[in-house]
C-alpha cells in the first residue's frame, strides 16, 4: 500500500469515529456536528425492464429496393508459370553520326593538339634513319601536328585560335578521313583513284542489308538484333520470342536454356545473362486457340557464334527473323510490344 493510500485510509476512519465516538467530559463543553455521507443507493436508478422502447421511424430503405440485386463475383482466371528468352546480338559497329557530332568531335581533336605538348619525335626515332625522314615528310603534310584526323590544322601558327569547322566543309567527314589514312599509310604514290593496293574498307551495308534477308546476322551491325519465332504449341499463328511453361521446380535461367534448345536447336553458341528476369508479360486466357493464361518472364541471352536451326523442334515453330526495335514494332501486336519495349535497346 503507498503513502497516499494510507493517508486516505486514516482520514476516513477519524471522520467516521468522529461521528460516531461518545463526546469527552471535560471543563469545556465540545459539539460534535455529525458528517453526513453521500448514501450509496442511486435515487434515479430503474430497473431496465421499466423502459419501453422508443417509437422511432421505420427501418424500410425504399431507395435500396431500386438496386440491382448483388450478383456473384466471377471465377478468376488461372495462369501458368512460363518463361521467355530475348536473344540479342549487339551491335558490330558504331553508329552513323550526324553532322553536330562529326564537327564536334573535329573539333575536340584540333583543341587538344593545339593544348598538348609537341611531340618528341627524337624519343620515338633516330637521328639519320629512314624512320625519321619518313616522319618528318608525314608531318609536314600535316602542318606540324602529330594527329592525322585533324584536317591540315596548324595547332602552332598563327592561325591556332581558328580550330573550328566551316559550314560546308568536308573536312569532318569520316571517308575523307579514312582516305588521307590510307594514303599516308601506303604511300600516295601506290593510291590510284579510290583502289588503294592491300588494303580493302568493308561498308556498313551488307550484302544481307541489300538483299533484305532478316534471317542472317550479317545485318543492321550498328544496331541490336533480337529473335522472334513464329508459331506455337497452341497453334497461334503469332510473331514473338521464344517461351515455354516452367516444369516443377525448374529455375528461370535454366528453364530458358532448354526452351531455346527445344525452340531454335543446338547450332548456337549463347549465354544467359544473370539469373534475374528482365521483364514480365501477361497472355491473357483465349478460347480461340484454347489456350491457357500465362504469366512469362523474361531472361536476358546472347548468341556469339551459330545460328537458328528449326528441324524437330519441340515447339512448333515454323519461321524466325532477326529484328531490330523498330522492326519488332511492326511485327507483334500493340499491346505485346507495349509489355517487351521496356526490355529492349534504344539501337
Amino acid at each position: 500500500m503507498t503513502a497516499s493510500s494510507r493517508g486516505c485510509g486514516r482520514a476516513a476512519a477519524r471522520l467516521l469515529n468522529s461521528s460516531t465516538a461518545r463526546p469527552r467530559t471535560s471543563t469545556t463543553t465540545r459539539t460534535h456536528t455529525p458528517i453526513l455521507l453521500p448514501s450509496t443507493t442511486r435515487s434515479y436508478a430503474i430497473a431496465a425492464t421499466s423502459f419501453k422502447p422508443l417509437s422511432g421511424p421505420s427501418s424500410h430503405k425504399p431507395h435500396l429496393d431500386n438496386l440491382p440485386p448483388v450478383s456473384p463475383s466471377p471465377a478468376s482466371k488461372t495462369y501458368t508459370l512460363a518463361t521467355g528468352i530475348v536473344l540479342s546480338r549487339p551491335p558490330l559497329l558504331t553508329p552513323e553520326q550526324s553532322l553536330f557530332e562529326k564537327s564536334f568531335f573535329l573539333y575536340q581533336k584540333r583543341l587538344n593538339e593545339r593544348l598538348a605538348l609537341p611531340f618528341t619525335q627524337y624519343f620515338y626515332f633516330k637521328k639519320d634513319t629512314p624512320a625519321i625522314a619518313a616522319w618528318k615528310k608525314h608531318v609536314k603534310e600535316r602542318n606540324g601536328v602529330a594527329g592525322r584526323d585533324v584536317g591540315g590544322y596548324e595547332a602552332y601558327g598563327e592561325e591556332g585560335w581558328n580550330d573550328e569547322v566551316l559550314v560546308g566543309s568536308e573536312v569532318q567527314e569520316l571517308e575523307r578521313v579514312r582516305e588521307g589514312l590510307v594514303k599516308e599509310a601506303v604511300g600516295a604514290e601506290e593510291v590510284v583513284g579510290e583502289e588503294v593496293q592491300g588494303i580493302e574498307v568493308y561498308p556498313r551495308e551488307t550484302e544481307a542489308d541489300r538483299k533484305g534477308d532478316m534471317r542472317s546476322l550479317e545485318r543492321r551491325l550498328a544496331e541490336t538484333l533480337y529473335l522472334v519465332v513464329k508459331g506455337g504449341r497452341e497453334g497461334e499463328n503469332a510473331w514473338g520470342f521464344p517461351r515455354g511453361e516452367l516444369g516443377g521446380r525448374e529455375m528461370l535461367h535454366t528453364a530458358a536454356e532448354r526452351i531455346l534448345h527445344q525452340t531454335a536447336g543446338k547450332n548456337m553458341n549463347t549465354w544467359i545473362v544473370g539469373h534475374v528476369p528482365i521483364g514480365f508479360s501477361t497472355i491473357e486466357p483465349s478460347a480461340k486457340f484454347s489456350r491457357k493464361g500465362e504469366k512469362v518472364f523474361f531472361m536476358k541471352g546472347r548468341i556469339m557464334a551459330g545460328q537458328v536451326d528449326l528441324k524437330g523442334n519441340e515447339m512448333g515453330v515454323t519461321d524466325w527473323k532477326w529484328v531490330t526495335r523498330g522492326e519488332l514494332q511492326g511485327l507483334v501486336t500493340p499491346r505485346y510490344f507495349s509489355q517487351v519495349r521496356g526490355m529492349l535497346a534504344d539501337r
